[in-house]
């Protein structure tokens, strides 16, 4: 009960420290903008041009709200964990508070483990937000506008999957950028990386060396959703083994450190 307790002062005070971050709101935030500011293209179009007959033909879950949503996601998405991430690493280093924070009376494995989760459930809480908001702009459009059709389908299985396996990718990432940020001290090293590799993922996307970058998971969301594809892919099973992968790098790095 006591560890059980350690935990939770622990997990309780990085959420304290963390949330005070501004990257923690551009990460929860900036994605359901996105998802308004679509809507409100979509219904000034719609108002200002009037509804295309070949336009209600077609599956406006992918082809109206889909396919826009996701070509901002899949490139300003893993820009924003990455920039949260290091974030949380980034609290330590001010002030050298890396020495303080090693000083108190809890582990290093109970700190590693309640910034992890934190990075984690906020990350899986920021897609469930997006996920819900996308899922209420399909609704409220087929009520405002019946003609775009967005009631004639039923995309919840595919709307279901490709935010699991985006979710799933953002949590891969934001374990690499921990590591990254864990390794240097300087925000532009990991979030370059993070830019690079994510540019490089959209170059190579159709080599099949691609399904080992996990930054490719973000344009294969965009894929997946115009392609309705709900199965798990080699891409989907080699992010989730990065999650664990990088996350005991991550410790190991993180309890070897030194107060710098």
């Amino acid at each position: 009960m006591s560890n059980t307790n350690t935990f939770y002062k622990a997990f309780s005070s990085e959420q304290y420290k963390l949330s005070k971050n501004r990257e923690i709101f551009g990460v929860l935030l900036i994605p359901i903008v996105i998802i308004l500011a679509v809507n409100i293209y979509i219904i000034y179009d719609v108002l200002k041009s009037g509804i295309d007959v070949a336009e209600g033909t077609l599956n406006p879950w992918k082809m109206t709200l889909g396919r826009i949503i996701f070509m901002f996601f899949y490139l300003l998405y893993p820009i924003l964990v990455s920039l949260f991430v290091h974030a949380c690493c980034d609290v330590e280093y001010r002030n050298n508070n890396y020495k303080i924070l090693f000083t108190i009376p809890v582990s290093k494995t109970k700190i590693f483990f309640s910034k992890t989760v934190f990075i984690l459930i906020t990350i899986i809480f920021s897609i469930l937000l997006s996920y819900v908001f996308f899922l209420l702009s399909g609704y409220l459009l087929s009520i405002l506008f019946p003609e775009l059709g967005f009631q004639n389908y039923d995309f919840r299985e595919v709307i279901f999957y490709t935010f699991l396996k985006f979710a799933i990718t953002l949590s891969a990432i934001s374990m690499v950028q921990l590591t990254l940020s864990l390794i240097f001290k300087n925000f532009i090293y990991p979030i370059g990386i993070s830019m690079f590799m994510l540019m490089f993922s959209l170059i190579v996307y159709q080599k099949d060396f691609s399904d080992f970058l996990i930054y490719t998971g973000g344009y294969k969301s965009y894929i997946n959703i115009m392609n309705e594809n709900i199965t798990f892919e080699r891409l989907d099973y080699c992010n989730i083994a990065a999650i664990f992968i990088f996350t005991a790098i991550n410790f190991f790095l993180f309890t070897k450190k030194k107060s710098i």
